[in-house]
């Protein structure tokens, strides 16, 4: 088995070929604007290019400064790869209303795959320690470690179950309030409290972990917001669920499981086309100053930048790493060098036959070892599979990262044919990602760990003199994708109260 160059894809070249194909000139080359602008954006991702075109709509002038040379942030599509399939943000729900309205804003339109997934969804294959386990047959299986009431529980529903049935509180919309203080404590402790051992925690909610890295990493209130936001979606095939199945039965038709045609990049590219102002790529921040009347950007290439004000869309992760003079208030600070991002490293499959034909099982697969969770997509026009996604999360992505993505993707492919010999032969990889090893990243979405949201939830989106914050980890209603318009929606108000 081996791995050609052409085939081995880390940041897709046609993607970015594609983005600086589909931008007007002015946008996929650094431009010289004339003038020093109003505001100065960080970040061209959803929240970045959401915050900039409000500010422009109400008369201010800006500049938008992005690290890498495509438009889109964690919302990245694999352009080159039969059905696009997304690195990251794959797909919107009933609840994304602020996303629904952006799909109708910018003209991309929106593609309900609910009725596809639903006529020819075939389940997932369990494999535990290298066996595949029929799901009839789990219950006594001798790996189970489930207690009897809860062995029919897969191993990827035993969590939400707990969650169901152990929520110590039900007013999960102000999950941040103070009051719910004493719940800012590990899903680990919590689970324990609840009679769940090490070997439960650790296949049933450790293993294709959904947020964090493990059970000790993962305050329960951060759960609580996911599980709400999860709840406010019910109904709709979760994405980011840590089965990878449904969320619950329905009828398809009320259901959005939703997708922009041609790729859900194809929404940052359209936003960067309403811009006014110049959008410059290759600007890594490197250190940012503000007063109370003004602010300046220093980018790593040794250009500077002077505005009124500052917004940064960059996540915690990185933006840890940019000077900041002055520091802002201690909280802040510490919510910056400390709040927790997951690992999350993608492999994109495509498969020359479709090999479950021959063994019989489904396409996608759940398991305990490297390969994580295996989704079957089918993104295209037809209901084919087209591409297999291999999800590794949390400690399977820091250790398949400790390899290197071209290292990993061999390891990859080789476990998934010794997992399923029909497979042998018949894997190509078309594309591979580690958010972790992303400069841009350095983890996909925020996490609050235990302690986290009372120490800091109400300092992380505070406005520091002329330095003001957006992005998906300081929304507080809803996540991912509709999270970054969200956040976008608050900060536009505090910029333009301040200097327009």
């Amino acid at each position: 088995m081996s791995i050609t160059r052409r085939e081995f894809v880390v940041s897709s070249a046609a993607t970015a070929a594609a983005v600086a194909a589909a931008l007007p000139a002015s946008r996929a080359h650094a431009a010289t604007g004339s003038g020093e602008p109003d505001v100065i954006v960080i970040g061209a991702g959803l929240s970045g290019l959401e915050t900039a075109i409000t500010l422009e709509e109400n008369g201010l002038k800006v500049l938008l400064l992005e690290g890498r040379q495509r438009v889109g942030g964690r919302i990245y599509s694999l352009f080159d790869v039969p059905g696009h399939p997304e690195v990251g943000g794959n797909t919107i729900a009933n609840a994304y209303g602020r996303c629904i309205a952006a799909g109708a804003k910018y003209g991309v339109e929106i593609v309900n795959l609910a009725p596809k997934m639903f006529a020819n969804r075939s389940g997932q294959a369990l494999y535990i320690d290298g066996e595949h386990v029929p799901l009839q047959n789990w219950p006594t299986h001798p790996k189970n470690p489930f207690p009897a009431a809860q062995k029919q529980l897969p191993p990827w529903g035993w969590s939400n179950a707990m969650f169901k049935e152990h929520m110590p509180f039900q007013d999960l919309e102000n999950w941040y309030d103070p009051k719910y203080a004493q719940y800012d404590v590990s899903v680990h402790d919590f689970l324990t409290s609840k009679g769940a051992n090490d070997a439960m925690i650790r296949l049933g909610f450790d293993t294709n972990i959904a947020y964090g890295t493990t059970s000790h990493d993962v305050s329960l209130l951060q759960q609580a917001f996911a599980d709400n936001w999860q709840n406010v979606n019910r109904g709709a095939i979760m994405g980011f669920s840590r089965g990878g199945g449904t969320a619950g039965a329905g009828n398809a038709a009320n259901i959005l499981v939703g997708v922009y045609r041609g790729g859900n990049q194809m929404l940052p590219i359209a936003m960067a086309k309403r811009l006014k102002g110049d959008l410059l790529f290759g600007k890594s921040v490197a250190a940012i100053s503000v007063t109370d009347s003004g602010a300046s950007v220093r980018c790593s290439d040794g250009t500077r930048y002077q505005a009124k004000a500052v917004v940064c869309s960059m996540p915690f992760s990185t933006l840890r790493h940019v000077a900041l003079d002055p520091l802002p208030a201690p909280l802040q600070h510490k919510a910056i060098q400390m709040l927790g991002y997951i690992p999350i490293t993608q492999f994109h499959l495509v498969p020359k036959k479709p090999f479950w034909e021959s063994d019989g099982l489904p396409a996608s697969m759940w398991t305990d070892g490297m390969l994580g969770m295996v989704l079957a997509q089918q993104f295209g026009e037809t209901d084919q599979v087209t591409s297999l996604t291999v999800w590794c999360r949390g400690l399977a992505a820091q250790y398949i990262d400790r390899f290197g993505l071209q290292d990993g993707a061999r390891m990859i492919i080789a476990e998934f044919e010794r997992l399923r010999p029909a497979a042998k032969g018949l894997l190509e990889l078309g594309g591979a990602h580690s958010w972790a090893a992303d400069p841009f990243a350095a983890g996909d979405w925020a996490i609050y760990q235990p302690g986290q949201v009372t120490e800091f939830r109400h300092a992380v989106a505070e406005p520091h003199k002329r330095l003001f914050f957006c992005g998906e980890h300081t929304s507080v209603g809803s996540r991912g994708m509709e999270g970054a318009f969200e956040s976008a929606e608050r900060v536009a108000l505090e910029v333009l109260g301040a200097v327009a």
